[in-house]
């Protein structure tokens, strides 16, 4: 059961069968069936938010400890 790509990542063939897939351009992945990109791309910015939230945390963190320091 494996899996290849052709033409540019634009199809998966899987078992000698072929799907129409998109790619997602931040990370690649093959999405199939066209429809979960949104999905995907919403999962991608949920996670960035997340990071970014993480970081003023540790920003004002570390700003704190200056000023006491």
């Amino acid at each position: 059961m494996g899996t290849a790509s052709v033409k540019k990542s634009q199809v998966i063939c899987l078992e000698r069968q072929n799907f129409r897939a998109v790619e997602c351009t931040k990370c690649g992945a093959k999405i199939y069936p066209k429809a979960l990109l949104e999905p995907h791309l919403t999962r991608h910015r949920r996670r960035q938010r997340w990071v970014n939230a993480e970081l003023r945390k540790l920003q004002y963190t570390f700003a704190h400890m200056r000023d006491i320091a």
